[in-house]
């Protein structure tokens, strides 16, 4: 009997599982007793290819995340060099080298800012100072030294003004921000109607901040122009070869000339003295003599009675008795 039933659940447990329908291929279950066709890419998803099952390929690494940009900072800021040359050269002829000078100077792209002659003698002895870019600065210098017979003196100076070029930039910058701010706040003011002092207030400060801005640019723009244009201050002597043997600027008669000219420079003045003496000093000497004389006669005149006084003197007292007894007396 245990028997026969365990063999009647066994063959109802195998009708079961022949009444049981196969799923497709092509459903995907979406939720709970809800499904769907498969879409290519579910299958692909899934690692479905022609119905047969094959194993999912690794999801794709992520991309790395693109480097974040710059930080945005003062731009690039070359280096400010100030560059100034004193030379001093021996040439033959000092007129003739500073015209060259000149012209090599402005060939260049220079300028020569001053110019100062001094006649020694014959000859003249020039100071100039020369403005050439920085970036023909050598090649000047060299043609200056060909110039000459010997260099006398040579002395070079670089000043690196690069960090302050860069703290100016940087506070002009900061400026320029803070002015902005300060437009829109005033603008901003004289939409909403706020009182004049506040509107003054502000306007001051933008005035006192755009000041400040102009003359860190006027400082800037001369660091600029001095980076550009290096100095060489360059003076010419000429040599003892280009000195004349004699001094040709001799003339005897510009001599005797000058002399003439003294000797009656003196006899005028001798004659203006005559004069003067003659209208000045004669009458005032005269007027000082005959006041002298009269205060002469006074104190001759009014004098004498005094004199007769003083020679009169009083009688001399008689001397003292002397005291009985033969002694001295005592005074």
């Amino acid at each position: 009997m245990r028997g026969f039933l365990i063999l009647v659940l066994a063959g109802c447990l195998l009708g079961a599982g022949g009444c049981k329908k196969e799923r497709p291929a092509g459903i995907v279950t979406v939720s709970a007793g809800e499904s769907r066709a498969a879409q290519p890419q579910d299958m692909k998803a899934l690692g479905y290819v022609g119905g047969d099952s094959r194993s999912a390929p690794a999801p794709p690494k992520p991309s790395a995340p693109p480097p974040p940009p710059p930080a945005k900072g003062s731009p690039a800021i070359p280096r400010k060099l100030l560059r100034t040359v004193d030379l001093q050269l021996e040439v033959k002829d000092s007129v003739d080298v500073a015209k060259r000078v000149e012209a090599l100077v402005n060939g260049m792209g220079g300028y020569v800012s001053s110019s100062n002659a001094q006649r020694q003698g014959e000859l003249f002895v020039y100071s100039l100072t020369l403005r050439v870019p920085s970036e023909r600065f050598d090649q000047v210098l060299n043609s200056l030294r060909s110039f000459a017979v010997r260099v006398n003196r040579e002395h070079q100076q670089v000043e690196d003004v690069t960090d302050q070029y860069i703290d100016l930039d940087a506070h002009r910058r900061t400026l320029a921000e803070t002015e902005n701010e300060l437009r829109g706040l005033l603008a901003e003011s004289r939409q909403k109607g706020r009182k004049a002092d506040e509107i003054m207030e502000i306007y001051r400060q933008l005035v006192d901040i755009r000041t400040q801005i102009e003359q860190i640019q006027t400082q800037l723009s001369s660091y600029d122009k001095l980076a550009a244009l290096s100095t060489i201050n360059l003076e010419l002597i000429p040599t003892e070869a280009a000195k004349p043997v004699a001094d040709q600027s001799w003339q005897p008669a510009d001599t005797l000339r000058a002399s003439i000219r003294k000797l009656i420079d003196f006899l005028q003045w001798l004659v203006d003295f005559l004069i003067f003496a003659a209208i000045v000093l004669v009458p005032v000497g005269l007027a000082i003599l005959v006041g002298f004389l009269v205060l002469r006669w006074l104190w001759r005149r009014l004098g004498r009675p005094f004199r007769r006084v003083r020679r009169v003197s009083p009688q001399a007292a008689p001397p003292p008795a002397p005291p009985p007894g033969g002694g001295a007396a005592v005074p």
